[in-house]
């Protein structure tokens, strides 16, 4: 999980996420313990390569983020991770009964869970608006 150094830059970058947010949830997302049940479950099915456990954590925070469907989480371990499908299976299951169920009671008046952002990819940053087309001033001679 990011480290506070890390949630300090993802603030910069995306404000409008933080301000939807509120404090609860953004700290029980990013705290230690919820960090230590998804390294923990992680060991249980069998993952000890650090670099896979935190790839599982991404994908686990989009989730709580809503950014990913929490129902689909095992296919998204298993495809995004490269993990064994019975083991991705495994570790959703656990995640969805061990972390999922903890997520802060958000009060009336409290500022809910993001919706799901589009997905950013290459061609939507790099879309410009489109000109008008110009009229067509190139006319052959007739014979």
């Amino acid at each position: 999980m990011p480290e506070e150094f890390d949630i300090q830059k993802l603030k910069e970058e995306y404000p409008e996420i933080f301000e939807l947010i509120s404090p609860e949830f953004l700290e029980f997302i990013f705290s230690k313990e919820t960090s230590s049940k998804i390294a923990a479950i992680c060991l249980e099915n069998g993952v000890e390569d650090e670099e896979k456990i935190e790839k599982i954590a991404y994908r686990v925070t989009l989730a709580l983020l809503n950014q990913v469907p929490k129902e689909n989480l095992s296919e998204i371990l298993e495809k995004g991770v490269n993990l064994n499908p019975e083991v991705a299976e495994k570790i959703s299951i656990e995640i969805k009964r061990r972390i999922f169920p903890q997520i802060p009671e958000i009060r009336p008046g409290e500022i809910q869970p993001p919706k799901p952002f589009p997905p950013v990819t290459e061609k939507t940053e790099k879309e410009k608006p489109k000109a008008p087309p110009k009229k067509d001033v190139y006319r052959e001679p007739i014979e």
